[in-house]
């Protein structure tokens, strides 16, 4: 009888051990994985298009807003739609001087990506309505199309002495998807060699926002697949002082 109880005292202690190493394992996991999409925020990025209803402000005249890659938009009242309707845009949250804000302001919005969040503004006798409180601005390189998915590549500092080389981080706006892709084509942008130069530059610092796709490239050896973006259009951060 003894010998049973110990028996099953060490087969507990097991499953423990066991246990405890897994959660361990588990939660350290979960902590790179929290580490890794704290490398860029993911999260508020909008695509922006002008209001042209003919009624009298703020009912109408301001912009409709949309989340990038979601199927709905969540509107200020808490309700997912297309696109969200909002009397303004805040930019005082860039750190811009008068010139760069007014022409920043005068862009076609169509070319501009505005990270922010909708904040209510009361206006007395009529109701509440949503402002985009901007904290980031991007601009599109050129007027090609925007196709694909908005991500952002960032360099991760991996270093590689042969190829393929998994050395940039791929994020994917407004989802919390991550991976990795180990070449870049900017080739279909119809961006400048400058623009290009500048796109790249941005991989290594802050991180380049790219819409586009993933390309598996096949090899006769399937270790040596090549997994790579290839960007239809890109944005330029707008600098703030």
């Amino acid at each position: 009888m003894n010998k049973k109880l110990i028996y099953y005292k060490y087969r507990l202690i097991l499953l423990l051990g066991t246990f405890i190493a897994s959660f361990g394992f588990l939660a350290k996991t979960h902590a790179q994985d929290l580490g890794k999409t704290e490398k860029f925020p993911q999260w508020g990025y909008y695509t922006v298009r002008r209001d042209f209803r003919k009624c009298a402000s703020p009912i109408c005249g301001g912009f409709f807003i949309k989340q990038n890659n979601l199927k709905a938009t969540p509107c200020l009242d808490g309700i997912f739609r297309d696109q969200c309707y909002v009397s303004s845009i805040d930019w005082s949250g860039l750190k811009l001087g008068l010139d760069e804000l007014l022409k920043l302001q005068n862009q076609d919005p169509s070319r501009l990506l505005l990270r922010g969040s909708i904040v209510p503004v009361e206006f007395p006798g009529i109701g509440e309505f949503g402002e985009l409180k901007v904290k980031e601005a991007f601009i599109t390189a050129t007027d090609t199309p925007r196709k694909g998915t908005f991500v952002v590549l960032k360099n991760n500092g991996i270093v590689c002495v042969t190829t393929p080389c998994f050395s940039t981080d791929k994020f994917v706006l407004n989802k919390p998807n991550s991976s990795q892709v180990s070449s870049i084509d900017l080739s279909q942008t119809d961006g400048t060699a400058e623009q290009i130069e500048a796109a790249r530059k941005e991989i290594f610092a802050k991180g380049l926002i790219v819409v586009g796709r993933i390309k598996n490239v096949d090899d006769l050896d399937p270790t040596k697949r090549d997994i790579k973006f290839v960007g239809k259009q890109f944005y330029l951060r707008v600098e703030q002082k």
